[in-house]
């Protein structure tokens, strides 16, 4: 039995969508309707009656296609019911067609070649909140306290619209129109299938400060989106509502995948809430002709 590469159109999403349903190693990012989004034209790598799969993100440019992880989607790979031991997640890799001469892609599995170690940080919740809290840092603790004082109030249950819209307005990296475009039909999506969750904190005159939107997927809260306005961030509303976040799910067996963690100052500001860091691999290959290639 061999690996074999599918095109869009040639992928049985039914059967793609159980294989990740049933899946041990599941993320919500390897959904066929959240790649659809992320990435219209994602291909595949399918081994046997779709034993194995691993999806290939695809983009053109310049006429040219190429494999790169799409955006709000942190890391994909391999996934299985079962895993087959007569194949390697490697395997995949080595089976990716010739024609994708550069790959950037973040997997869930090491694949022993052209790769980097990145960092998520995760949060069990199955004890309860004052363990958790007591592993707080010491800054953490001292936010979440200067927060509680500024006459604050957590609501639940806001649009997706309102979540895209502070997010937007309150922009902390450089995202284009397109991916904004994204985002909100992620959240749209999220909402209508259940497994969205949002949060929000506001001020006394009913204005939004913070918000927190999340995927309650297979065990998993992923920490989709977050935002802070100045004022937010000046009244540290949202460790204010991370802490709220954590205590309602505590004693819960969710893992709180806070997405993140490779820049330092976001990593310690996960670690701050007691969270560890777990693993990930970004797999590079740059197989293009001078110049090109630069």
């Amino acid at each position: 039995m061999e690996i074999k590469y599918l095109k869009h159109n040639q992928i049985d999403k039914q059967k793609w969508d159980s294989v990740i349903e049933n899946s041990k190693n599941a993320l919500v990012y390897a959904l066929s309707w959240y790649l659809d989004i992320v990435s219209p034209n994602w291909g595949a790598l399918v081994y046997g009656d779709y034993e194995m799969i691993m999806p290939l993100p695809v983009k053109k440019k310049y006429g040219l296609k190429y494999l790169t992880q799409p955006p709000f989607c942190q890391q994909l790979g391999v996934f299985y019911k079962e895993k087959n031991k007569a194949v390697s997640s490697t395997d995949f890799i080595k089976s990716i067609p010739s024609k994708y001469k550069l790959i950037h892609l973040n997997l869930n599995f090491d694949p022993e070649l052209n790769c980097t170690e990145r960092s998520n940080f995760e949060l069990n919740l199955s004890t309860q909140y004052d363990e958790i809290k007591s592993n707080y840092s010491t800054n953490t603790k001292r936010n979440i306290n200067k927060a509680k004082k500024q006459d604050l109030h957590i609501v639940e249950n806001m649009s997706p619209l309102e979540v895209w819209r502070l997010k937007k307005n309150n922009p902390v990296n450089n995202l284009s129109a397109w991916h904004y475009k994204k985002l909100l039909s992620v959240l749209e999506i999220a909402e209508k299938t259940g497994i969205g969750k949002s949060y929000g904190v506001l001020n006394l005159k009913n204005e939004l400060l913070s918000v927190v939107y999340l995927l309650n997927y297979k065990n998993r809260l992923t920490f989709l989106v977050s935002s802070s306005n100045e004022e937010g961030k000046e009244k540290s509303s949202m460790f204010l509502l991370i802490d709220w976040i954590l205590q309602k799910n505590a004693g819960s067996k969710e893992i709180f995948d806070f997405e993140g963690g490779s820049i330092n100052n976001m990593a310690r500001f996960f670690s701050g809430f007691g969270s560890t860091p777990v693993k990930y691999y970004h797999y590079k290959q740059n197989r293009l002709i001078w110049p090109l290639n630069q």
